[in-house]
């Protein structure tokens, strides 16, 4: 028997969520400039001011945006950008005017005998500039949505066949773009592993993250998520999880980034076995970024999320992955995943250890 859920929570975060959404979404209503990016990026708004070393850009959606000057490839008004996407126009000679023409006309060849008739000379002419449909009327912010992303996909499988037989796939893929002060993340993963005709590892799930810089020195940010997926091993049917906050940047550097973020979200476990589970929770959570070297990455994160009601009913979930070049755009890659619940489903353990190595590319 499933428990009944009560709405005025999730009404609450669900509407949350959607305000945040249609802040992050809601286009530009007036855009008479564009700016060209060098990666290939450009932003549509009002420009405030101007020099040598920057280009002060407002829009609608992100507020005032610092851009550097040495980061801008050309500067456009909207109009111009619009001509420039429209196809070019035919270069006929105009005709001549009445008063122009002479006045004993030049009396038409007469025709060929098998030749079809020559067209009349007052018959309408087919126009060949009629509009074609473009692009232009995209706005520059959505134009840009789906281009410049960058990420990493990764696989890794492991075989035994002899005393035990065993097999394991494992997969990751995670995709990011940055563009003005907005950053969208993208995450996939899928694990399945059998041990003699046993599975073992039967999960899957997917999430998205979009951060919203809100101060000029770019370490204030809001943040929206959410997350689906499904873990056989633990008897969960279906996981779903959507929420958001603020988040600080406490180290903002090239080579190293160390974050705090603090907020809440709404979580439903649906079992298979068991009665489903739901609550608001609290999430606290750090990550950080960095490089060791010329190209190792490593990425860490940890959350901690405790119910609001219930502060028993909590999960904690680490992460680290170690990223170490191979040669372009191939690298070896170190993941661990360990995921603490203190309720999860009967008969099943608390903690849930993961550990993979695979081979990602770049892109």
């Amino acid at each position: 028997m499933r428990y009944q859920r009560r709405s005025s929570p999730e009404r609450w975060v669900r509407s949350w969520w959607l305000l945040l959404l249609t802040f992050m979404l809601l286009p530009a209503m007036a855009e008479p400039m564009v700016v060209f990016l060098k990666n290939g990026d450009r932003l549509t708004g009002e420009i405030t001011s101007q020099n040598e070393r920057r280009v002060v850009l407002k829009t609608a959606i992100t507020g005032r945006i610092t851009i550097p000057r040495d980061q801008v490839d050309r500067i456009m008004t909207a109009a111009a950008v619009a001509a420039a996407a429209a196809p070019p126009q035919t270069n006929a000679p105009p005709v001549a005017p009445a008063a122009a023409v002479a006045a004993t006309p030049t009396p038409a060849p007469k025709p060929t005998a098998g030749a079809p008739p020559a067209a009349s000379a007052s018959a309408t002419p087919i126009a060949t500039n009629a509009p074609a449909l473009t692009e232009s009327w995209i706005p520059g912010w959505l134009s840009g949505a789906w281009t410049n992303w960058h990420g990493n996909v990764q696989f890794g499988a492991n075989m035994g066949l002899g005393t035990t037989d065993r097999y394991s796939v494992f997969a990751n893929a995670s995709a990011s773009k940055k563009w003005g002060r907005t950053t969208s993340l993208i995450n996939y993963n899928i694990n399945y592993g059998v041990v003699n005709d046993v599975v073992n590892a039967n999960r899957m799930g997917g999430g998205t993250k979009v951060d919203v810089e809100l101060n000029q020195d770019r370490r204030l940010y809001t943040y929206g998520q959410g997350s689906a997926g499904y873990d056989r091993i633990r008897q969960i049917s279906l996981e779903y999880i959507v929420g958001g906050g603020m988040g600080y940047r406490f180290i903002n550097r090239p080579r190293l980034v160390l974050a705090g973020e603090l907020g809440s979200q709404y979580q439903v476990f649906d079992y298979f076995s068991s009665p489903d589970r739901e609550n608001v929770a609290a999430r606290l959570a750090e990550n950080v970024t960095t490089k060791v070297g010329k190209d190792v990455s490593i990425i860490q994160t940890l959350g901690f999320t405790p119910g609001i009601q219930e502060l028993s009913d909590y999960q904690i979930r680490f992460g680290l992955t170690l990223s170490f070049p191979v040669f372009k755009p191939l690298t070896l890659n170190l993941n661990v995943i360990n995921e603490y619940d203190s309720q999860p489903a009967p008969g099943v353990s608390n903690n849930d250890l993961q550990l993979s190595t695979t081979i990602g590319v770049n892109f």
